[in-house]
């Protein structure tokens, strides 16, 4: 073959090349690897836990009913770190060196997540953490599950307040774990909150994770007379303090955040009566919602107990249709030879009122709020999170006062 020939032939195959668009050219992957690295065996266990079948169950309602991510399959890989940020580091190395790494780590264990905020900005993956502020700010690659914890506590000053009859302010007593997730409510921001509520923080307690006997702790809040004992903790930790006042004979009101759902209540039932619980999602007792109906056609369709019913089970199902929108969305942008993580977090920081399963929950996010602000109140029944009734006491969602740090607004 000549020289005019081979140059012939280099020209037709150009405009081959360029009649196709490159999304056309670009393989699909095969799969997309996910990550869900949190405490699923340790302090957190009841709560916590059951995210890993919620997102099981997620996985297979986007792969067999929406067909994947258009026609991409999603891969979920879970490890418990029992607790241990220590070992949640560890875990975490190992899924980051795997081939293909996981595009998306889910980390519900607020020190593993606060280890790991700088990390995923290096490693060029996205997180999704819980509500502490050294979780997601200054703004990265974290987005958290639903408000600040802060935030959480602030809802139920401002539902206190809505409803308080007497002329004096509100008395309130706090006590919480001493390490990352109880401590993260402690901001300087809740009590300027509380301060312009007129609302009286008397007590502040902390305790260890681990700790069983709180009657020291109860007996000084006790001194303080507070009309509500407040706490940000989950399992064993809002148990310990209830019986502590039990024992002491204290007949204290008591509220709780995202850690005070279903399998906290379930540990004493009794013990729980009447207690106030701020939560980001639809409860699991309102069976006449339309996305609790199909969260309740997976918990019997994969013949998970009782104990699977927490809202970290809706937050595995949070986690997983996030990512079935947002990849989708970026992908019908930029095709899959082009989706990168600024692709994926220009959808993210777009998302505004999005209520996935008919509005089980409601998420709004910008490229300054990594949280969402919409909570509801309830109250606790019989075992049962029922709207508390009274001013914002519909469980209609209801929007925290931002309490994000100035400096990073």
């Amino acid at each position: 073959m000549g020289r005019k020939g081979m140059i012939g032939i280099l020209v037709c195959c150009f405009f081959v090349l360029i009649s196709f668009p490159a999304g056309v050219l670009a393989e699909k992957p095969a799969s997309l690897s996910i990550a869900l690295l949190g405490d699923l065996t340790g302090p957190y266990a009841s709560v916590v836990g059951p995210m890993a079948p919620g997102a099981e169950d997620a996985v297979q309602y986007v792969n067999e009913e929406l067909g994947g991510i258009d026609g991409v399959k999603l891969k979920l890989h879970v490890r418990d770190c029992t607790g241990k940020a220590a070992l949640g580091l560890q875990q975490y190395a190992e899924l980051i060196g795997s081939t293909p790494k996981p595009l998306f780590f889910g980390v519900p264990h607020t020190p593993t997540a606060e280890a790991l905020r700088e990390k995923i900005i290096r490693d060029d993956v996205i997180g999704f953490f819980p509500g502490s502020v050294p979780d997601l700010y200054p703004q990265g690659n974290s987005y958290s599950f639903y408000a600040l914890y802060a935030e959480q506590s602030a809802v139920f000053i401002r539902w206190l307040r809505a409803n308080w009859k007497e002329k004096r302010n509100p008395r309130v007593a706090i006590i919480t774990w001493d390490q990352a997730y109880g401590r993260a409510m402690l901001t300087p921001e809740f009590f300027d909150y509380c301060k312009k509520m007129k609302v009286d923080i008397v007590a502040q307690e902390l305790f260890g994770v681990r700790d069983l006997d709180l009657t020291t702790h109860m007996v000084r809040i006790r001194s303080k007379n507070p009309d509500w004992v407040i706490a940000n903790n989950t399992g064993s930790g809002p148990l310990a303090i209830l019986r502590a006042a039990k024992e002491l004979g204290m007949k204290i009101k008591f509220a709780n955040n995202v850690g005070g759902d279903w399998g906290t209540i379930r540990l004493d039932p009794e013990l729980f009566e009447d207690s106030i619980s701020v939560m980001h999602m639809a409860s699991f007792d309102n069976t006449d919602h339309p996305g609790i109906k199909k969260v309740f056609s997976y918990l019997k369709k994969n013949k998970r107990g009782i104990k699977e019913q927490t809202a970290f089970y809706v937050l595995g199902w949070q986690y997983v249709l996030m990512i079935h929108k947002t990849v989708s969305d970026a992908v019908a942008k930029v095709g899959w030879d082009k989706l990168n993580t600024a692709a994926i977090k220009s959808e993210m920081n777009n998302l505004t009122n999005w209520e996935p399963l008919d509005g089980v929950v409601k998420i709004t996010y910008t490229d300054k709020v990594r949280h969402s602000h919409w909570l509801r109140i309830y109250k606790i029944k019989g075992g049962k999170l029922v709207p508390p009734g009274g001013k914002l006491g519909g469980s209609e969602f209801v929007e925290a006062p931002d309490l994000t740090p100035l400096k990073f607004r």
